[in-house]
Parts: structure tokens; sequence; C-alpha cells
């Protein structure tokens, strides 16, 4: 199943604003204590011989439904950042795995930033999860357009007409659709788990579509008129193909990114 990326991550903004300051952000008892909460929540080790992958899932009412999720997962849920942003912490927060359902009192609304709040509760009063934030200058890709200017086929939708838009992707390709720089740049640096700044000062919107070979490997297609399934083995790489098909290109640079530490952390058992 594909992914649809429409909105703008929290380190987008943090970019644009290009600030250095360092900043901390532990919670103390008297801070938690102000903290929106859930009604009922539960956290429970996974099973061992649970070989699903994990699921993240916002529930109507304020609830959340988490299942086989690691603790650095959760983290990224709770404080809506990427895998890269979470700094320190023992081995352990990316391999033991838990499943945390919670709800909220009747009546309260879907509100994600608050849920996501009441989370960061949990984490702290079940894990003994003590975090802070701070500013590092970390390795990021600087998306710019490559020599020759940009390939994109601008996009025209008439008035009334209706299109899903954003980017679509899967194992090895992506097809945009009204698709904007913001929206790439963000499945790229989901893709790539490294910030990606949108430096083309491309402002509209654009269709495309392109395959590439991930660095995991080559991508099962769809069998073809012999019965055999194709793979993209004999793609480019993503570097490649942003260059070749959409004349954009990723710089390797420097750049302030806004992380989460972890200063400590408790193993949390049964209800």
């Amino acid at each position: 199943m594909g992914l649809l990326i429409e909105e703008e991550s929290v380190i987008a903004k943090r970019f644009r604003s290009g600030a250095l300051i360092s900043m901390t952000a532990c919670l103390s008892f008297g801070q938690l204590s102000s903290l929106p909460v859930f009604d009922v929540a539960s956290v429970k080790p996974a099973s061992p011989s649970d070989t699903r992958g994990a699921t993240f899932e916002f529930t109507p009412g304020g609830g959340l439904k988490i299942t086989n999720g690691t603790l650095r997962g959760i983290i990224e849920t709770a404080y809506n950042i990427r895998d890269f942003q979470i700094v320190g912490g023992a081995g352990w927060l990316n391999s033991d795995r838990y499943t945390i359902s919670a709800r909220s009192a009747p009546g309260a609304p879907s509100d994600i930033p608050q849920t996501r709040v009441k989370l960061q509760a949990v984490l702290a009063q079940r894990f003994q999860l003590r975090v802070h934030r701070e500013t590092r200058e970390l390795q990021i890709y600087a998306l710019v357009v490559a020599k020759g200017g940009p390939k994109l086929l601008s996009a025209w939708v008439s008035t009334g007409e209706q299109t899903v838009m954003g980017i679509r992707a899967e194992c090895g390709r992506m097809t945009g659709t009204m698709a904007s720089m913001t929206n790439l740049r963000i499945y790229l640096e989901r893709q790539l788990n490294r910030p990606v700044v949108d430096q083309t000062d491309l402002p509209g919107k654009y269709n495309f579509e392109f395959d590439w070979t991930p660095d995991a490997g080559p991508c099962p297609r769809p069998a073809g008129t012999d019965g055999v399934a194709a793979d993209s083995s004999d793609g480019p790489s993503l570097f490649t193909a942003l260059q070749e098909k959409l004349g954009l290109k990723l710089e390797s640079t420097k750049g302030p990114v806004e992380v989460i530490v972890v200063d400590h952390a408790e193993k949390a058992d049964d209800n």
C-alpha cells in the first residue's frame, strides 16, 4: 500500500527559522501533573512470539492504539519527530516492544496534538522517561535544482475537479500528484532518514513518477506477460533517479537539527 504524504514536518520550520539556540525541556513531576492525561491507558510488553510489524493509530475521541512499538518509535509518535532526531538511550529502546491502548474521557475531541502530549505523560509515568531538547549541527541533505534546470511538469486542475494531492510512495516508486517541493522534501526525509532542506525555490505544484532501486535491495513488480515477476534490480539509485527524472539534486551538507536527548528511561512492566 502506498503512503500519501501531505503534511509539513516540524523540523522543516526549524530549518527555515535557522535557529541555533539550544534549549532544554525536561519534564519535572510538577510539570507532569499539569499535562492532559488519558482517561484510561494500558501499557504491556508485546509478546516475543508476535512477529507482526508495529502499528500506530490515533483513534476517534482522542484515543491511541500502538501495537509492537519500540520505545524509540513511541517517542517519535509522542513528540512528532523523526528517528534521526532521537539521541541517546540504551539499546533496548529500539528492541523491546510494547502495546499501548489508551482512551480519553467520553466526548473528548480527536485532537492529535493533544493526544501526543497525553502520550508524553504516559511515557514519563510508565517508562520514567526524561528527555530534553537541543539543537545540534548534523549531516543533512539540501534539495537543489540540478545543472540543466528542473524537469518537472506543472500540474493544472480545473475548477471543481477533485484529485488526491501529494505523494504516493511504495517500495522503489514515487508518484506525485499536484505535489509541492514540501511534499517531496518530507518523503525524501523519511526515505533517507536524514533531514532534508528545500533550497529549490520552486513554489509550484507538479505531477511526476519515477522508480529507483532502494539500498535494501530490489522491489518486486507485478508479473509480466511471461508470468514472471519483474524487479527493480537494474534501476538507478534514488539520487540518480531524482536528478535524471526531476532535474533535482541532493547535496550532503551540515545544518541545525532540533533533537530529543534521552536522559533516562526504564522498562515498563505489565499494568
